[in-house]
C-alpha cells in the first residue's frame, strides 16, 4: 500500500514537472508577431521617464523642513502622472548624506510645469538640498485606469 502510494506520487510529480518544462519551452519558442506592441496598447506607450526631465531645484529652509521647487519638463506627447522623484540631501560641505524620494500626485501635460512644495524633514540643522532625478512615472491614462 505504501509503495504504491509512493510510486503514484513520484509519477504524478514527474508528470507535473514534464508538463511545466514543456509549456515553458513552447512559450519561449512561440514566435511573436512584429506588431505585438500594436496588439497591446500598454506596450505601445514608451517609458515616460525617458522623456521627462527636471530643472535645477531651488531650496529654502522653513522651520524643520527643507522646501524645494523645480521645473518638470514632459517631453512626451501624452500626459503623465504619479511622478516619483529622488532628491539628494547634502551637508554644509556638499557631501551626500542621503537621498529621499517623494511622489508628486498630479497630472503633467506635455511641456513645462512648476512643481513647488517639495518637502523633506531636516534631520540636521545644516542639511542642504541637492539635485533631484526622476525615479518613475506613469502615463496619465494608465493611472486613471488603476483608480477606476
Amino acid at each position: 500500500m505504501r509503495a504504491s502510494t509512493l510510486a503514484l506520487l513520484l509519477i504524478l510529480g514527474g508528470a507535473i514537472a514534464a508538463l511545466t518544462a514543456t509549456t515553458d519551452l513552447i512559450a519561449h519558442r512561440s514566435p511573436r508577431s512584429p506588431d505585438a506592441r500594436a496588439d497591446h496598447p500598454t506596450l505601445a506607450i514608451a517609458r515616460p521617464v525617458g522623456n521627462l526631465s527636471l530643472g535645477e531645484p531651488r531650496w529654502q529652509h522653513a522651520g524643520g523642513l527643507l522646501v524645494g521647487e523645480l521645473t518638470l519638463t514632459n517631453g512626451n506627447d501624452y500626459s503623465v502622472s504619479n511622478v516619483v522623484i529622488a532628491c539628494e540631501l547634502l551637508d554644509r560641505a556638499g557631501k551626500l548624506l542621503d537621498a529621499h524620494r517623494t511622489a508628486i500626485r498630479r497630472v503633467f501635460e506635455p511641456g513645462q510645469s512648476l512643481v513647488d512644495g517639495i518637502e523633506f524633514v531636516r534631520f540636521a540643522r545644516d542639511l542642504q538640498g541637492g539635485a533631484c532625478r526622476i525615479v518613475s512615472a506613469q502615463p496619465a491614462r494608465a493611472a486613471r485606469n488603476e483608480v477606476e
